[in-house]
């Protein structure tokens, strides 16, 4: 059976008991394809992190769940994101007190939660109990374990699931006076969360990126999925095309088609109509990157970012507007790159080669980027030399 770590933390300020720790130990023995293997921390800026590393050293876990304690919520709280910086309300067991220290200078502002954050939720609150996906794990010890979990995992340990769990305080201690939830419903919580762990570990493919050879079945798989679009869209939509790497012949790439919907305005209608097909609007991926030397005005880079419908092959499909530079740059570096397959065999061993090498997949766009970039200018001397126009 596969490994998985939980821990929970010590009573820390007031709090006689701590109900993260009660929680974990009344955990069975084996969830799903996991065995698991409690861990205490100390409620310490300083001591906390380092006992858990030491047990991922000693253990090689496939999964890592923290859990803390939030006094203030009525609910389980799935963390989404770690943020780097200490900030402490009130000093921890050992009397360090931080205020805006940064916890690593040469780590990420912040990194987000490997677990599947939504689908433990839903898993949750299926079952009865109250459950949210938070978007701030605080600042005190419980954010610092969280942050320097993921880091580590990004650097060393990519193919851990890891994340945090914050639970509420259970009824006895808030005297059945405010919120409160029974020890045995958060055991189950937490129970239910690496059951769902266990689901989505026969698929993780860690966080390195994947770089495949070339599928000559993507351009028929696009098709497909773009006159489902354009069927729902109608007129909304000036056209749509397949883009990214999987639209170059023989270019590897990772096995995600990239569609771009062109439009005249992001409108509410719009949306509605991506909506009502099961497409997902992110709400982080709002712009694209901008090339160096070129166009640093804010609107000609903005974009809607949607997620693929439920039971749909991967996808992102980016909607953008006629004539905007984000709308003209992956048409021509597409062009491009099918014009020039030397160019191509070159951008496809460069993204293997980062694949391999860089063990969080957060940081890929960031190396890649520049060297896409090269090649765009490239491309533009190309488009000005034969008058290039996009089908």
């Amino acid at each position: 059976m596969s490994i998985a770590i939980i821990t929970g933390f010590e009573p820390f300020a007031d709090c006689g008991v701590n109900p993260s720790w009660l929680a974990v130990s009344a955990l069975p023995a084996s969830v799903g394809s996991f065995t698991l293997t409690r861990l205490l921390l100390p409620v310490s800026f300083e001591k906390a992190f380092g006992r858990l590393e030491e047990a991922i050293v000693a253990c090689q876990p496939d999964l890592v769940i923290c859990t803390g304690l939030a006094t203030r919520r009525d609910s389980i709280s799935i963390e989404r994101i770690a943020i780097n910086i200490d900030d402490a309300r009130i000093p921890d067991n050992e009397g360090y007190h931080p205020i805006e220290r940064r916890i690593d200078y040469s780590a990420p502002d912040a990194y987000f939660s490997c677990l599947p954050v939504r689908a433990i939720c839903e898993k949750i609150s299926e079952a009865g109990l109250p459950a949210a996906i938070s978007d701030s794990a605080g600042t005190y010890v419980c954010n610092h374990v969280m942050f320097r979990l993921l880091h580590l995992i990004a650097n060393r340990y990519p193919k851990i699931l890891g994340g945090f769990i914050h639970v509420p305080a259970t009824p006895e201690m808030s005297g059945n006076k405010g919120p409160g939830m029974p020890l045995a419903d958060i055991t189950r919580a937490l129970q239910l969360a690496v059951e769902v762990c266990s689901d989505h570990s026969t698929h993780w493919q860690g966080s390195k990126r994947r770089i495949v050879e070339y599928n000559p079945g993507w351009p028929g798989e696009f098709t497909e999925i773009a006159t489902q679009l354009h069927s729902g869209l109608g007129n909304l939509a000036l056209r749509i095309d397949h883009i990214g790497s999987t639209s170059v012949p023989e270019l590897a790439a990772k096995d995600v088609i990239d569609i771009q919907i062109t439009v005249s305005e992001l409108s509410d209608q719009l949306l509605a109509a991506m909506t009502a097909m099961g497409y997902t609007r992110s709400e982080i991926a709002t712009s694209d990157h901008i090339p160096a030397c070129m166009s640093d005005k804010p609107h000609e880079w903005q974009k809607w970012f949607f997620k693929a419908p439920p039971g749909q092959r991967p996808t992102n499909t980016h909607v953008r507007i006629a004539g905007r530079a984000n709308q003209r740059y992956p048409l021509l570096f597409r062009d491009f790159l099918r014009a020039h397959p030397n160019y191509a065999k070159s951008y496809g061993e460069l993204k293997k080669r980062l694949a391999a090498n860089l063990a969080n997949s957060r940081t890929y766009p960031d190396v890649k980027d520049p060297a896409v970039d090269l090649i765009y200018h490239a491309a533009e001397n190309w488009a000005a030399r034969i008058c290039w126009q996009s089908e």
